[in-house]
């Protein structure tokens, strides 16, 4: 993989030099530049020196994964096989029937309402790292189509995330999120062809975030989808609704003229709302919706 950019200054938000750090003396600008330090990990965060950076580590760390450049770090591989592929299910209809309970803006959240994100995805194991969900079942929870299903009762080892995540004792919605968006990403890159994998690379490569947000890198999004760091999952939970929105658009425009080109327009009309709302790439939309009103809610 190519390095995803060069420094111009220091990315250290209390960086004491950095309202003076680019000059209007080109060369200077130029020198400072060449002597930036810049992240061993993800190569795209640059400091001007060693005190900047173990600073920032404190934040950067939730954002960072590897990049390998040169020597390549073997990327985590899941096997798409039909274990993962129930899993993946079973974890969509748990984001559908969570963002069901979350539609309405103005509504409390409840603990009953967020409980099948801790209950049915994930359960807690303690160890010296922090704390690590695991996928797991818990019927009484489970709507019947979910039960209907042949899952395993707890994610296999494979499939488990198992960097810490920020706050995560206070914020334990987090995780599950987390988890989620990590086995969607698997499972959507590995339905891309090579064109399409080049538009994805080049729609994260056309963002412009804010700088304190965290940065999206195309080809290692799509080259170690199951490597990325808490924060990357959360930002491509966030963008990721707009990537899939014109796909799940032109899905429900196909299926309704399909519909009313059978002669079915009045069951087209009648059955609009429960088939089209859930065309390939809405669990995007849940997922997003579950980062915008949960993340940061604490679980009492």
């Amino acid at each position: 993989m190519q390095e995803p950019k060069s420094g111009v200054e220091c990315d250290f938000d209390m960086c004491p030099l950095q309202d003076d750090y680019v000059t209007s003396d080109e060369e200077i600008n130029s020198a400072r530049r060449k002597s930036l330090m810049r992240c061993s990990m993800c190569k795209n965060r640059f400091y001007c020196s060693t005190k900047c950076q173990r600073s920032d580590w404190k934040e950067h760390k939730w954002n960072c994964s590897v990049l390998p450049v040169n020597r390549l770090p073997a990327a985590t591989v899941v096997e798409i096989d039909d274990e993962f592929k129930a899993e993946v299910k079973r974890v969509v209809a748990i984001l559908k029937d969570v963002a069901a309970a979350l539609k309405d803006d103005k509504k409390k959240l409840s603990v009953p309402m967020l409980a099948p994100l801790l209950s049915t995805l994930c359960h807690f194991d303690f160890y010296s790292t922090g704390v690590v969900f695991h996928l797991c079942i818990s019927s009484s929870l489970i709507s019947h189509s979910i039960m209907n299903s042949e899952i395993p009762s707890e994610l296999p080892d494979r499939l488990r995330y198992t960097r810490p995540i920020q706050d995560s004792d206070s914020f334990k919605y987090r995780l599950p999120i987390v988890t989620a968006c990590r086995l969607l990403l698997i499972d959507y890159v590995s339905t891309l062809d090579d064109a399409r994998r080049d538009e994805y690379e080049k729609f994260f490569a056309g963002m412009r975030l804010p700088p304190s947000w965290c940065e999206m890198y195309g080809p290692k999004i799509v080259g170690r989808p199951a490597d990325l760091s808490p924060g990357e999952y959360a930002m491509l939970a966030e963008v990721m609704p707009v990537w899939v929105m014109p796909e799940i658009e032109k899905a429900k425009a196909e299926k309704k003229n399909l519909q009313v080109s059978v002669g079915e327009e009045t069951a087209a009309d009648e059955n609009a709302g429960e088939e089209s709302e859930n065309p390939e790439g809405m669990q995007w939309v849940w997922l997003a919706v579950m980062l915008k009103r949960v993340y940061s809610a604490k679980s009492g």
